[in-house]
Formats: C-alpha cells, structure tokens, sequence
C-alpha cells in the first residue's frame, strides 16, 4: 500500500497553479469582461486544447472524444489498468463565475502531477475528463459531456437547436466532430472503478461551519410543478369579504403552509415557490386565478415524494375551504442520485487527516455525477465558496481552501488507486465482497461460495473455482437469475449494479430501429409462451439482428436442448461480469 502523502509545502504550491489557471481559463470567453463559454464554441474548443496541454505536461495521453469532452490518461503500474476517473466541467452559464466545474477539473490535474512528479504508477491508472457541457447554456438540454461516456445520449439531442437556429449536430460538425460517431464515447463498465468530482458547494453550509471541505452524501431529486388556483374576479370595492373567491389569498396560506412544513420535515429537504403571476393583475380587481410554481428537492426521494403529496393534499383543502380550485402538473422530474457510501468513507477519511473533521451535506445543485453515478461508483467533495454565491462573477474560493482540497483528493485518490481490485475482495468484509460480485448474476449461493473460498492468490484462479461453481447450475440456477434479467431489447429499469451492465451489454439493441424491436418483443412472447422463463443470451460483442436470429434459432429447440443453451449463456454472461470487476 502506497503512504506517500502530499504535505503543506507540495499543496500550496498546487493550489497557487489551481487559482493561476483558474484565472487563465477565465479569460477564454465570448464576451470581453464576462466568463461565458458554452457547447461545441470557439471558446470551449480553445479551452480543450488548453487544458489537453497542461494534462500533457503530467504525463498524460490525450484525446478529445465524440461528444467533445477532453480526457487524459496517466497510465497504472500496468498497462490497459481499470482507472480511476476524475472531473468536472469546463462549459460555464453566461457572466458564470471562474470556479463551477474548473476548479475540480484544475484540482484533479495536481493529483496527477503529485504522481508524475515522484514518479509513481499505482494499480489503477487515473483518468481526468473536462466535460464538454453540464450547464446546458447553448441547447438547453444538460449533462451532454457525462451522457457522452456513459452512453446514454438521445439520438434525438442531435436536432435541438440554439437560439441562431444552428442545431447540435451542426454544432458536431462546425468543430470538426461526426455526430454518426457520438455513441462511441461511451465506456465500458470495466474501465473505470470509480468517478470522483470536485466541486465548489454553491451554497453557504461549510462556511456556516467554519470548514473548508465537506463530504456530498447525495445529488437531491427534485420535482418542479406549474400549480394554480382558480377562483373568482370581481369589484374590489363592491365584492364583501365573506364571499370573495380570492385565488390568491388561497395562495398565500399555502405558500406560508409550504415554507413551514418543509422547515418541520427535515434540515435537508427545501421547497420553494419561485415565480408567481397574479390575474388579471390590477389594483381594483380581486384576483381570479394565481399561477405559481413549486421546486422540492431532497436527497432521498421517499422524503421527497411524502411531503411533496402532503403540500398538495393540503393545497386542495385550503381551495376548498375558500372554494376555489386548485390544480398542479409535474414538469420537471429527476430522482435523487445517491453517492456511494464506501467513497463516501474514503473521503471522510482525508478530510478529517486535512481539516480535523469531517461535514456530510447534499448537494442541492446537479452535477455531472447524476449520469455517471448511473454506470460507476461515485463521489463528491465540495470545497467552501464565499457566502454560497455561484453562477455569478462573485463566485470565489480562498487559496487555503483549495491547498486543504488538493491534499484531501490526492490523499483520496491515492488510496483508491493503489489497491489491487484482487486484494481489496480477499480483505473485504464479508457483505462488502458479496456486493462486489452479487450484481454478476442472481443466484446467491453462487456469491456466497466464492467469498467464503477467500483468499485467491491470483485472478485467474478465482476466475476457474468462479467457472467450476457454475458446472452444478441447473433449472433452479437458471430462473433465479432470469427473475432479474430484462427482455432482450427492453432497458433494464433500476439503479442497480446488475442493471447498469444489463444495460451496457444490450447497447448493442438500436432502440432507434423499430421494426427491429418490434420483431424482438414478438420473439420474446413466442418464446416465453414456448419455455415459460425469459430468452437469455449473451448480448456483448452481438448486434440486434445477430441476437433476433439466434432467438428464432432456439425457438426450434426442444425443451432440454433449450435449458442446456441457456445455462451455458448464463454462464458465459456471469464470467463476464466477473471478469469486469476485477478487470485490471
């Protein structure tokens, strides 16, 4: 295990370079005085290219990829290794501030230059990706650069178009990028261990606290609503008020119930009325309707969901009780995105080491974590910024804050990538091997004879006794891990391990080719009338059309024939996976 730490002398000179370049990227804008630089522009371009630069610098192989975002490698003590990635964005909202994004881009650069300058290569290679566009300023659609590698980027993004009318996959093209080839951004789930982002809080809880650093627990869900109540307009002069139907005195004792049962529900749950639009909005007229909207946000969604309906429920009683109506509609939905508890730990860990203790807080802002939570292990550290204020050119952080952070990441980052994925699971505590390896198939004593086997010397040793436990599979085997296996060419639904490689390995599946799926879910019905379990087949390395014919292939099987083909496809898919997790 490597115990080379960075001490204060190293994380001071870093977090002079950090603010140095900070300031230099700021300069790289479209509007002279201002910091504006969105998707796909000049500016952003040049930003890459800057950035690819300094990466070079540190040992690092570069590349731009098919969405635009610029990535670099320093490679591991062997070559090919599972990395570890970092970043941020480096796209801005309009008159943004220097630190949003960059300064968790800047911070990963010194982490690696912290190894380039010993000369250290660890188990784990370190990757580093400046995400083309979080902030969704130019199209209006977010997180562009992070659905890039995790490969779930619409096909249908491709038409959205700016305010010149110049559409996104013109935007691909004018910087020299094919929009036919965004898909082959993505990643595979093998390649990376983790993904880990700094960020600048953009809220005011650290400086409450006195502290520079804070560790992210989760990304909130959120729900946006247009809500409205109805009543009635009249004469403000000749209308009593025993019988007003007053729409906005109905609104403002819910906008007052609103404030209050979100302060009672929980410290981290906020909701907020935002806008509000009185008609017909005169001095003289009682008012008639009130159009306002509700933003809820929490990093648990149950919460989330409960106080969300009892806001509701008791809108309808107070328009009820002053009889006029009320009525809501749902415009924004995104469920919360939980960071992952054992990185969680790793970075309470260095921040403690760094600052004396350790604050968890969520994040009420979204972050390119949202997407690539969804394929790998993530985690959050939130550095202090003056009085919480972001998106503005008054965003600004304190160069001892960013010392404390460097040290913290590379500390973090260090004691992650130095570990052999081999030797993290023969030392892991039982439940945390098992969680390991459980997402690989749906047959638990499977998992749970390869742990108790522990230790293995090596990994293709651990791969033969993995391949053996799988000869004695049989029926029971089989529709135990078919009961959590999708339909060929339908999305896994979950957040789940199993579900995010599910979901990578049937990327393969054009859910652009209709007839194509159309004629798998024909396919799919034949079959589980004929067999009674679902079709399973290893979908990786196969296109749509190979797995339809391979479907209408097996269909003619007899019932025997039919369970010796699915538990070697089994088979085949568990190995794999298991293959993934210890991918080195």
């Amino acid at each position: 295990m490597v115990k080379l730490a960075m001490n204060a002398a190293q994380a001071s000179l870093a977090a002079k370079r950090v603010m140095q370049r900070a300031d230099e990227l700021a300069q790289i804008s479209e509007t002279p005085g201002q910091l504006t630089r969105v998707y796909l522009s000049t500016e952003h371009l040049r930003a890459n290219h800057l950035v690819a630069s300094w990466m070079e610098q540190v040992g690092m192989t570069t590349w731009q990829d098919a969405v635009g975002n610029i990535c670099g490698r320093y490679e591991g003590a062997r070559e090919g290794a599972q990395a570890i990635l970092l970043g941020s964005h480096l796209d801005t909202v309009r008159n943004a501030g220097r630190y949003d994004g960059m300064l968790g881009v800047l911070s990963a650069l010194e982490v690696v230059a912290f190894l380039y300058q010993h000369d250290l290569q660890l188990e784990q290679a370190i990757e580093i990706v400046g995400f083309a566009d979080e902030e969704g300023t130019r199209f209006g659609i977010t997180l562009l650069g992070s659905r890039g590698i995790t490969g779930t980027w619409p096909d249908n993004w491709l038409a959205c178009e700016d305010a010149a009318g110049i559409s996104v996959a013109q935007a691909l093209v004018n910087a020299g990028i094919d929009p036919s080839r965004i898909h082959s951004a993505a990643r595979r789930p093998e390649e990376f261990s983790a993904y880990l982002e700094l960020h600048i809080e953009q809220g005011p809880v650290l400086e409450r606290e006195n502290l520079a650093l804070g560790v992210v627990t989760a990304i909130n869900g959120a729900r946006r609503l247009k809500c409205r109540f109805t009543g009635e307009a009249g004469h403000a002069g000749t209308v009593p008020m025993v019988i007003r139907k007053d729409a906005l005195a109905a609104a403002v004792a819910w906008m007052t119930f609103v404030e209050s049962a979100a302060r009672a529900y929980a410290p981290d749950i906020v909701a907020t009325i935002g806008s509000l639009q009185c008609l017909p909005g005169a001095a003289n007229v009682i008012p008639g309707e009130v159009q306002l909207t509700l933003d809820i946000r929490s990093p648990r969604d149950s919460d989330l969901e409960a106080l969300l309906e009892n806001l509701l429920n008791e809108a309808d009683k107070i328009a009820a009780s002053r009889e006029v109506a009320f009525s809501a509609e749902t415009y924004y939905s995104i469920p919360a995105t939980p960071c992952d508890v054992h990185l969680q730990q790793q970075l309470s860990s260095a921040i403690t080491t760094v600052q004396g203790r350790s604050l968890s807080l969520p994040s009420g802002a979204g972050h390119d974590a949202i997407a690539v939570a969804e394929c790998w292990p993530s985690g959050m550290l939130f550095v202090r910024c003056d009085r919480g204020i972001s998106h503005h050119p008054a965003e600004s952080v304190m160069e001892a804050d960013v010392m404390q952070a460097v040290q913290a990441y590379t500390q973090t980052v260090i004691a992650l990538a130095a570990k052999n994925a081999l030797a993290e699971f023969n030392e892991a505590p039982e439940h945390e091997a098992l969680s390991l390896i459980t997402p690989c198939v749906a047959i638990p004593a499977w998992a749970e004879h390869l742990v108790a086997a522990r230790p293995f010397s090596a990994i293709d040793v651990l791969q033969h006794y993995a391949a053996q436990l799988t000869d004695d599979w049989g029926t029971t085997e089989l529709n135990q891990a078919l009961s959590a296996h999708p339909r060929i060419g339908e999305k896994a639904q979950g957040n789940s391990k199993e579900t995010a490689l599910s979901k990578n390995e049937q990327s393969a599946v054009d859910g652009q080719k209709s007839a194509l799926i159309v004629a798998l879910a024909q396919g799919n019905a034949e079959y589980e009338a004929r067999f009674g379990r679902v079709f399973l087949i290893r979908a990786k390395g196969r296109c749509g059309e190979e797995i339809l014919g391979e479907l209408y292939r097996r269909l003619k099987n007899s019932a025997v024939e039919e369970e010796v083909e699915a538990l070697e496809q089994l088979r085949q898919i568990t190995l794999l996976r298991l293959e993934g997790v210890f991918a080195q």
